[in-house]
């Protein structure tokens, strides 16, 4: 097949759904040619073909998401046989929703709020007021009509779209699309992320060792028995759960990070008290109040001083949170590492991953901790998708309330337990395991065969199905 691939950073420094997009880009393109069409392109993959997109518009956003859809639309309408859309587009064959939809959290989520009206109307009055005074918004904010527009176009399965399938990254966002947009059941379906793992990093780290940009953790991160190895057969069994758990690996990880030193330069500037560090959490996001990185700082302040923790992602840049740790006495403890290209040594650092969501429709940051053998600390699955597939205590430790500091404190210390911990690691990583790309590139051809099969069907003698 002929795929065209549309997502508007197709790079490692991207989230969640950024990454979902390079993995099954990395494997589908050993099977089938896979065309990039992106605004970012820091990610190279062998055998891929990258077309870039300009990007006149930064600001406002939903203009620069008007350009990317009509940009794409133009480059994509002939010669291919699928066009998979990752971003808002009211084009493409496949569509793959990441986060929940702006419908849903204006029209569905969205607290009422109108105490004024409850002494001069009823319940339903009071209803019928407030979604004509959410319409009225709508209506005057072109950011907001631009996005439910394009929404409303991309989750079309009906006239031109007949043949066009929607995947969704968990099960309860499926339920979600299901319940408020006008979709066959028979062509939604739920592609859960799967994560790349320490035995695959290393073959891909292994086959990269002599390109242009070698990985840099490839000798640091592997078992002393491997170290300098070219032979993949043997490093199966050296990639268990026991070795990802020692201490020996944790502590060259966190060397190679250099936690120590940046804890160090902390206390020059600071002049605080500081007892070494014998345990570290670790959080990964870009938005800090959405991934509640508060909480872990106000938590962090309740358990002992020997617990640091590891900011990654944009959220380490943010200003509130740093005066936030100042505030709460733990700023020596706390090692802002800010983006990272390759996230893994950060998660061979930790002892347990914090993970305190208040909106994820999946979570890649709790599988991929998983996959390397760590405990995660999660919220419940109204807040995180992932952890409607675990079960308390014995993958994952489930926080019924995300905001809830004591209760994040009392989890962590639980958690930071040796033999809890390494209880919640092994069954962690044995969950992980079952959870590969290759079923969900394997899962993504079928919704790629079933497309072709009703395009066939619905177009008419002599002309191609189109993907406009």
């Amino acid at each position: 097949m002929k795929i065209a691939v549309l997502t508007r950073d197709f790079s490692p420094k991207a989230g969640g759904a950024e990454h979902y997009a390079m993995s099954l880009v990395e494997g589908l393109s050993a099977r089938h040619e896979v065309h990039v069409f992106a605004q970012t392109i820091e990610h190279h993959w062998p055998g891929v073909h990258y077309h870039r997109i300009r990007q006149p518009f930064a600001r406002p956003r939903f203009l620069n998401q008007w350009w990317y859809a009509w940009a794409t639309w133009r480059q994509t309408r002939f010669g291919f046989d699928i066009v998979h859309a990752h971003e808002n587009t009211w084009h493409g064959n496949v569509q793959t929703v990441h986060v929940l939809p702006v419908w849903i959290h204006y029209f569905a989520l969205k607290p009422q709020r109108a105490q004024f009206l409850r002494q001069w109307c009823g319940a339903r009055a009071r209803e019928k007021i407030l979604t004509a005074l959410k319409w009225l918004n709508v209506l005057l904010s072109p950011r907001l009509m631009s996005y439910l527009w394009l929404e409303h176009s991309r989750l079309k399965q009906g006239g031109r779209h007949v043949s066009r399938h929607i995947t969704s990254v968990s099960a309860s966002l499926t339920e979600q699309l299901l319940g408020c947009f006008p979709l066959e059941p028979q062509r939604v379906h739920t592609l859960m992320p799967a994560v790349l793992g320490p035995l695959a990093w290393w073959r891909q780290a292994q086959e990269r060792a002599h390109a242009v940009s070698p990985n840099p953790w490839l000798e640091v991160l592997l078992p002393s028995t491997l170290v300098g190895a070219h032979d993949v057969d043997t490093a199966t069994a050296e990639f268990s759960s026991e070795f990802l758990i020692s201490p020996a690996l944790k502590a060259r990880a966190r060397l190679a990070l250099g936690l120590e030193l940046r804890l160090g330069l902390e206390l020059e500037l600071g002049g605080a008290a500081h007892q070494p560090i014998s345990q570290w959490l670790l959080w990964v996001g870009h938005d800090d109040k959405k991934k509640g990185l508060s909480a872990i700082i106000q938590a962090l302040a309740n358990l002992a001083p020997t617990v640091g923790l590891m900011v990654v992602g944009r959220g380490a840049l943010s200003a509130s949170a740093k005066a936030l740790a100042v505030k709460e006495g733990v700023a020596s403890r706390v090692a802002w590492l800010g983006p990272m290209e390759d996230v893994s040594p950060a998660y061979w650092a930790c002892d347990v991953l914090v993970h305190p969501t208040l909106e994820d429709t999946f979570g890649m940051v709790v599988l991929e901790a998983m996959s390397w053998a760590r405990a995660v600390v999660v919220s419940a699955p109204e807040f995180c998708g992932i952890t409607g597939h675990l079960t308390h205590a014995q993958e994952a430790w489930v926080l019924d309330d995300p905001t809830d500091v004591p209760a994040l404190a009392q989890a962590l210390t639980l958690t930071l337990e040796e033999s809890r911990g390494r209880a919640l690691a092994t069954q962690a990583h044995a969950w992980a395991q079952a959870h590969t790309w290759q079923r969900v590139c394997e899962a993504q051809e079928a919704v790629y065969r079933a497309v072709l099969s009703q395009a066939c069907v619905s177009a008419p003698l002599g002309q191609g199905a189109g993907h406009g």
